[in-house]
C-alpha cells in the first residue's frame, strides 16, 4: 500500500464549509452529508463534477456467496464494497455507467458484481478480435435492478480525486476494487473476469 498523500485545500460548495483534505475524519463527514439512494433519489442530486465516491450495501443486503472469503469495513454503519473516482462527472460515472449503464464493459464495478452473480460474459464490441466483455442484456438489466435496490452511494465533489482514492482504498480495502487492493480477492476477481 502507498504512503500518506498530501493534498491541497479545497472548498465543498454544497456545504459551504472549508474542509482539510489531509484529515480523513473531516472528509468522511462531508461524504456522510452527500448520501445518494438510487432507489429513491433523483440522479440530479449527484453533482456533474469530478470527485470520489463510496458504494455500500444497504442494511440487510448481501453480495452473492462466493468460494473466497470477503471482508468488509463499515462506513456510516454500512458495508463498503467499492470506492471510485472520476475526473469528469460523478453523475455520469456513478449513475450513467455504474447504476444505469447496462454495459459492464464500461464499469469495473458492474463487471465484478456480474461475475459474483455468475452472469455469462459476452463480447462488448462487434470486432471479432476484441477481448472486452459485458453481460447479456437480460443479465445487465437484472444487475441494474439489484444495484439500485441494494446499494447506497456517498460522494465527495473534489479535484483531488486521485490522492483521495488511494486513501479510501487503503482505509476501506473494498472487496470489489481491483487496483491497490487485497491480493487474494483481486487475483480471484481478475481470474473470474477473464473467464468467458
Amino acid at each position: 500500500m502507498k504512503g500518506k498523500v498530501t493534498f491541497t485545500s479545497f472548498e465543498i460548495n454544497e456545504i459551504g464549509a472549508q474542509v482539510n483534505p489531509t484529515d480523513m475524519t473531516s472528509l468522511f463527514k462531508v461524504f456522510m452529508q452527500n448520501r445518494f439512494d438510487p432507489s429513491t433519489d433523483s440522479k440530479t442530486k449527484i453533482p456533474d463534477e469530478p470527485g470520489n465516491y463510496i458504494l455500500c450495501l444497504k442494511p440487510n443486503a448481501n453480495l452473492p456467496k462466493v468460494p473466497i472469503s470477503l471482508s468488509f469495513t463499515n462506513f456510516d454503519g454500512l458495508k463498503v464494497i467499492y470506492t471510485g473516482k472520476t475526473k469528469t462527472s460523478l453523475r455520469k460515472r456513478v449513475f450513467g455507467q455504474h447504476l444505469e449503464g447496462n454495459n459492464a464493459g464500461k464499469s469495473t464495478l458492474r463487471k465484478s458484481l456480474g461475475v459474483l452473480f455468475g452472469y455469462k460474459q459476452v463480447p462488448r464490441d462487434k470486432k471479432p478480435d476484441s477481448t472486452k466483455t459485458k453481460f447479456g442484456q437480460a443479465d445487465e438489466e437484472k444487475l441494474t435492478v439489484w444495484m439500485r435496490n441494494n446499494l447506497i452511494m456517498f460522494f465527495l465533489p473534489t479535484p483531488e480525486f486521485d490522492g483521495i482514492e488511494i486513501e479510501l482504498i487503503n482505509h476501506f480495502n473494498p472487496p470489489l476494487n481491483i487496483d491497490n487492493n487485497n491480493t487474494e480477492i483481486r487475483a480471484w476477481l481478475k481470474k473470474m473476469r477473464s473467464d468467458k
